[in-house]
């Protein structure tokens, strides 16, 4: 008889915990902070070039080539890297080197900063002058900037970037 008794009552704790115990799980699960983690990313602008003359013209100058990076932390966490080297080429030929710094960009945050690559040679080597030329009058100049950040990943990124546009 005891039993008849307290069995619809340990029944309804029974289903009441357990209603509980559901409703705090969703109310966690909604709590936690489900924010998209993406990949870091970058863009690179060309800002000031001189020196893409004939190597062998009166006055021709080093080649060097100011760029303007921009990283994108798309992570929910910050993201540190060490500086690296950027080399900047045309037609698979290097052109200029540089040096980036090393950087923390936050969650989720932005960063810009710039490159100056340069070369130790004058000018730029006749049979390339030429190519670029006549790709010039087409508007068609691509340089291909490559850019290799050091540790934590010593990840690459690569870039074209038109040099009159």
């Amino acid at each position: 008889m005891v039993m008849a008794l307290f069995f619809p009552f340990i029944f309804w704790v029974v289903i009441f915990y357990l209603l509980a115990a559901i409703m705090a799980i969703i109310r966690a699960y909604l709590g936690i902070n489900i924010d998209q983690d993406y990949p870091i990313s970058s863009s690179v602008q060309l800002v000031g070039v001189k020196g893409q003359e004939p190597s062998l013209a009166p006055g021709a100058v080093s080649p060097a080539i100011v760029l303007l990076v921009r990283v994108d932390n798309g992570h929910v966490y910050d993201a540190y890297r060490e500086g690296g080297g950027v080399t900047v080429s045309y037609a698979g030929v290097p052109l200029a080197h540089g040096h980036t710094p090393s950087f923390r960009v936050g969650a989720k945050a932005a960063l810009t900063f710039t490159v100056n690559a340069t070369a130790e040679s004058v000018g730029v080597p006749e049979d390339l002058f030429r190519l670029m030329s006549t790709e010039r009058r087409w508007g068609a100049v691509q340089l291909e900037v490559r850019m290799q950040l050091g540790w934590p990943g010593w990840e690459s990124y690569a870039w074209s970037v038109d040099l009159d546009g």
